[in-house]
C-alpha cells in the first residue's frame, strides 16, 4: 500500500518556516489517544524541546506538520505519551534535514528505525521483540494475536542459516489465551554458546521476520567472564579486551588524530572464550585514541570503550593511559583521614560548580576540580569558601554529587550546567569540571588533586554514582553498542523498561552488569582514593549486586561508605527499599525523619515538626534511635544505626530554607532561621549518619526552584553573601557539629547500646520530644545528657530532673561549651533544640 508523501517537490518555505518536519505515526491497536510529540533542534546546535500535537490524519494514522523559523541541519524527536508517562522509543532519535528544509518520516509503534520513503512502509504484523532467554526458550512479542493451537507448519528458527526443530509454540504467560500476542517457543535441542553469535531468525507464516536478541541466556556462566576487560597498558604493549559473545566479528580502531573521523588503523580483533575479544598492539600506546566497531544482529556498531579510563573532549574517542603519568608528588603517600565507625561521618553535599562558581569569590579555578584544592580563598567579605569553608564548619565528609563522564555537558564551552544525573561512561571523570577537556590526563590529574586536598585538611571523599540508568540507550550507549539490550531491563515487548523516570534502567542482576559495577567501583577507590559511594536510586538494584558491592568495596577498605536511595523513578518495580539493607554494611536515606521535620516534599505547603504541625512525635522519636526497633512503638527500618542517612534536604526538591519558605511565606524571618537552626539540630543529635545538603548552614536558597539540575549556576552556586548575612546560623551548624564529634553519646554504635542508654522523657504539652542520654555507659565524658526538642512555635516551661545541668544547646547558641548554669523548671524556646548535661 503506498502512502501520501505531503512533502513531495516542496520545500519549508511552502509551509510558513526554514525547516519543517513531518511526523506520520502508526499503532497496531488503533488507539492514538493522549500520544504526542517532543521535538528539539539538535544540530548545529542543541535546544530545549516543545510538545506538538498530531493535528491531522491520514490512511497511515494521524501525522503532525511541524515548522521551525531557523534553519537546522537536524532535529532530534520523540513520540510519547501525554506528559512523559510513556515513551514509544526510550532512546532519542534524530532526523537529518535534507536541503529543501523538508523533512518527512513515518513511524511505526515501538520501532526504533522509521521509514523516510512511504513506498517502502510495510504495515503486514510483525514480531515486535524475540528474546533468547534460555539456551532452548524464546519468548517473542508480536503486534497481532497468534493462534498458538494452529502453530505447526508457521513458525520457523534457523542459526546460521540452518533450520532448529522445535518443540512447542505456547502461551507465554499461562493466563492468557491461546490467541495471544506473548507465545514461548520451546527448541528439541538447546543451542550452544557458539550459535550466540550467528543470526539466529525467527519466521512466523503472516509476520515480518525478526533478528532473535540473546537476552537472559547471557547469563549463564558459559559466558562469564571474571578478568580484566579494557585497553590493559603497559610500556611495551598494551591487549585491548572487550566482551561481546553477540558480534560476530570485532574490531579495534586506532586513531593518530584525536579529531580524525576515520581512523588511521583497523585491526581485527580475535575470539576467545566466553565471549571476549581481544588484540595485543606492540609499543608504547600511552595517549593513543582507540574505538571498537562490533557486527552483531546484522549490523555494525561503533563505540568508545565502556571500560574506558581516559578519553578526548566530549568522550568522542576512548584513550589508551599510562595511569602513572597522572601521578604527582605526595599522590602516592595521600592516605585517608581517620574514621572508627560510619556513625562518625558528618556528610556534606556539594557540587563542583555549585560550591566554587560564584564570581564574586577570589577562588581562581571557578567550577573546576581545581577550585576545590584552593585555600586562603574568601568573598568580597572576608568570607571563608570552597574548600576553607568544608575545614571551617567541621564535618567529616564531602558528598560530591555525579563526576564521572557525564553525556548533557559539552566540555569546556560556556553557559554549560548540570547535576550529573545522565552519565556516559563511569571509569572516566567529566572533562568539563577540569581545566583543559581536551588533555585527556587533565581530568584525571586534577580530580586526584581534588581528593588530596580534602584528605589533607581531614575530609573523605563520598562520589554520588549513577549506575540505575544511563542518558541514552541504543546508539548513543556503549553499553548497547557492544552487547545489545543485555545491560538493559526490558520488558515482553522488548521495551527498556523505565523504573528511574528516565527512559531505561539497568539490569543489575546480569553477572557481567554486576561485574561492571563492582569493578569499576573499586577502579574509583585504589586509582583515585575515593572513600564512599552514594547510589542514585538504590531501589532498583537487586539484593545479590548490592551484597557483592558491600563486599568487594570492604575487603577492600572497610571505612569506605556506602549508601543510597531505596526507592526508584515513580511507578518503579522497588528490588532493594528500606529494610533491605539490615545486616548489610549499607545504609539507606531515611525520608521518614526527613517527612516528619520538614512536611512533605511533594506538598511544599505542609509543615512538619520544626514549624510546629501536630502528631509527628513519634516519628521524630523513631529517627532519634536511628530507625532501629526501640520498642513497640518506636521502630523502623534498620537493625544498626548505621544503616540509616538521616537528613532534612538535599538537590532534590527545595532547600530547607526555601521549603520553610513556602510553608509560612517569607515574612517571618526570625522563624525561618529558628527552623533552619531547629530542622537539623534533630538530625545532629540523632543517632546514625547525618547528612548535610550544601549551603544550609547559611540558608540556602535556589529562589522556590524544586529541580533546578537545568537551572543554571546563578540558581545553584553557593551564594557566599548568604554566609555573611546568616553568619549566626552557620555557626550555629558549626557548634553542633563540634558538639557531635566530640560526643560519643549522640553516635552510638550499636542497637544495643541505644536501648540501654536512651530513655524518654515525659513532656508538658504536644509538639515536644525530650529524652536522656547515659553518656558515661558509652565512654562519654558528660555523663548524663537531656535533649529538649519543643517543635511549638512558642516557649514551653520544662522540669529539669534534679541537680544541677550545664546547658550547652538553646536557640541562639550551640557547641561544647557551656551557656548557663540549669536547675528546676527550664524555658526551652519556640522552634528550637535544648541540650544539657552532668
Amino acid at each position: 500500500m503506498a502512502f501520501t508523501a505531503y512533502s513531495a517537490g516542496k520545500v519549508a518555505e511552502d509551509f510558513g518556516g526554514r525547516t519543517v518536519l513531518i511526523v506520520h505515526y502508526h499503532r497496531y491497536d488503533g488507539n492514538y489517544d493522549g500520544w504526542n510529540l517532543w521535538i528539539w533542534p539538535h544540530k548545529p546546535q542543541s535546544l530545549a524541546g516543545k510538545s506538538y500535537q498530531f493535528t491531522y490524519s491520514d490512511e497511515f494514522g494521524p501525522y503532525a506538520i511541524v515548522t521551525f523559523d531557523d534553519r537546522w541541519e537536524q532535529l532530534g524527536f520523540i513520540v510519547r505519551l501525554r506528559e512523559w508517562e510513556k515513551k514509544d522509543v526510550n532512546a532519542d532519535r534524530f532526523i537529518d534535514i535534507p536541503e529543501s528544509g523538508v523533512a518527512e518520516i513515518w513511524v511505526l509503534e515501538g520501532e526504533m528505525d522509521f521509514y523516510t520513503n512511504p513506498d517502502k512502509v510495510d504495515l503486514s504484523p510483525r514480531i515486535k521483540a524475540a528474546f533468547l532467554d534460555s539456551f532452548s526458550e524464546i519468548y517473542v512479542y508480536l503486534s497481532t494475536p497468534f493462534n498458538t493451537k494452529k502453530w505447526s507448519g508457521r513458525v520457523r528458527l534457523s542459526v546460521g542459516g540452518k533450520d532448529l526443530s522445535i518443540r512447542s509454540v505456547s502461551k507465554a504467560d499461562p493466563t492468557d489465551i491461546s490467541m495471544t500476542k506473548y507465545i514461548k517457543i520451546l527448541l528439541e535441542e538447546p543451542l550452544n554458546s557458539e550459535d550466540i553469535s550467528k543470526p539466529i531468525l525467527l519466521n512466523i507464516e503472516g509476520y515480518i521476520e525478526k533478528t532473535v536478541i540473546c537476552r537472559k541466556v547471557l547469563d549463564d556462566n558459559r559466558f562469564y567472564y571474571s578478568g580484566e576487560l579494557g585497553a590493559i597498558y603497559s610500556p611495551e604493549q598494551t591487549e585491548f579486551r572487550i566482551w561481546s559473545p553477540v558480534s560476530s566479528r570485532a574490531e579495534l580502531l586506532l586513531y593518530n588524530d584525536y579529531d580524525a573521523e576515520e581512523p588511521s588503523m583497523v585491526i581485527p580483533m580475535n575470539r576467545e572464550d566466553r565471549g571476549v575479544w581481544s588484540v595485543t598492539v606492540p609499543g608504547d600506546l600511552h595517549l593513543k585514541a582507540y574505538k571498537y566497531r562490533f557486527f552483531s544482529y546484522g549490523k555494525l556498531r561503533e563505540t568508545v570503550d565502556m571500560y574506558s579510563k581516559a578519553v578526548t573532549k566530549n568522550s568522542e574517542k576512548s584513550v589508551v593511559v599510562n595511569l602513572s603519568k597522572t601521578n604527582f608528588d605526595g599522590w602516592i603517600s595521600d592516605t585517608r583521614p581517620a574514621m572508627e565507625a560510619y556513625e562518625d561521618a558528618i556528610i556534606y553535599e556539594i557540587h563542583v560548580a555549585d560550591i566554587t562558581g560564584d564570581p564574586s569569590t577570589t577562588i581562581i579555578h571557578k567550577g573546576k576540580y581545581l577550585g576545590l584544592t584552593e585555600k586562603g580563598a574568601t568573598n568580597t567579605m572576608g568570607i571563608k569558601v570552597g574548600l576553607d569553608h568544608l575545614i571551617e564548619l567541621g564535618v567529616t565528609h564531602v558528598h560530591i554529587m555525579p563526576i564521572h563522564d557525564i553525556f548533557y555537558l559539552k566540555e569546556g564551552e560556556e553557559n554549560q550546567y548540570g547535576w550529573g544525573y545522565d552519565p556516559f561512561l563511569y571509569w572516566v571523570p567529566e572533562g568539563h569540571y577540569s581545566t583543559d577537556p581536551s588533555n585527556p590526563l587533565a581530568r584525571i590529574t586534577e580530580v586526584k588533586k581534588m581528593v588530596k586536598a580534602l584528605h589533607e585538611n581531614g575530609i573523605r571523599v563520598i562520589l554520588d554514582v549513577v549506575y540505575n540508568h544511563t542518558a541514552q540507550t541504543g546508539p548513543n550507549s556503549p553499553f548497547d553498542q557492544t552487547v545489545p539490550y543485555y545491560f538493559y531491563r526490558t520488558d515482553n515487548t522488548g521495551s527498556y523498561t523505565n523504573g528511574s523516570g528516565v527512559g531505561n534502567e539497568i539490569a543489575t542482576e546480569r553477572p557481567m552488569m554486576r561485574k561492571f559495577i563492582v569493578d569499576s567501583l573499586l577502579y574509583w577507590v585504589r586509582e583515585y582514593h575515593v572513600d564512599g559511594f552514594r547510589f542514585d536510586l538504590l531501589g532498583l538494584f537487586d539484593k545479590e549486586t548490592v551484597k557483592a558491592i558491600e563486599k568487594a568495596l570492604h575487603e577492600e577498605d572497610p571505612t569506605i561508605l556506602i549508601y543510597g536511595e531505596p526507592w526508584g523513578g515513580w511507578g518503579a518495580n522497588i528490588t532493594f527499599g528500606k529494610g533491605d539493607q539490615k545486616g548489610l554494611r549499607v545504609a539507606v536515606f531515611n525520608d521518614g525523619i526527613r517527612d516528619a521535620i520538614i512536611g512533605s516534599v511533594f506538598n511544599k505547603k505542609l509543615k512538619g515538626f520544626a514549624l510546629g504541625s501536630r502528631a509527628k512525635e513519634t516519628r521524630i522519636k523513631r529517627g532519634i534511635v536511628g530507625s532501629i526497633s526501640y520498642d513497640n512503638r518506636i521502630y523502623d527500618f534498620t537493625s544498626d544505626p548505621e544503616e540509616t542517612i538521616n537528613y532534612v534536604s538535599s538537590h532534590d526538591n527545595l532547600t530547607l530554607w526555601d521549603k520553610n519558605t513556602e510553608a509560612i511565606g517569607s515574612t517571618n524571618i526570625e522563624l525561618l532561621k529558628s527552623a533552619q537552626k531547629f530542622s537539623n539540630a534533630i538530625i545532629l543529635l540523632s543517632q546514625g549518619i547525618p547528612f548535610l545538603h550544601g549551603g544550609v548552614d547559611f540558608c540556602r536558597t535556589k529562589y522556590g526552584n524544586d529541580n533546578s539540575y537545568n537551572a543554571g549556576i546563578e540558581v545553584n552556586k553557593f551564594d557566599w553573601k548568604r554566609k555573611a548575612e546568616f553568619y549566626d546560623i552557620f555557626l550555629y551548624y558549626k557548634g553542633l557539629i563540634e558538639l557531635r564529634k566530640n560526643h560519643i553519646a549522640f553516635r552510638m554504635r550499636t542497637s544495643d547500646d541505644i536501648r540501654k542508654n536512651i530513655s524518654f522523657l515525659n513532656t508538658p504539652q504536644k509538639r515536644m520530644v525530650a529524652f536522656r542520654i547515659n553518656g558515661g555507659a558509652v565512654g562519654d565524658e558528660w555523663k548524663d545528657i537531656i535533649v529538649i526538642l519543643n517543635g511549638n512555635t512558642t516557649p514551653v516551661f520544662f522540669k529539669l530532673p534534679d541537680g544541677e545541668w550545664k546547658q550547652v544547646v538553646d536557640g541562639e547558641t550551640a557547641g561544647n561549651n557551656v551557656i548557663r548554669i540549669a536547675k528546676g523548671i527550664i524555658r526551652v524556646a519556640g522552634t528550637s533544640a535544648c541540650v544539657l548535661y552532668k
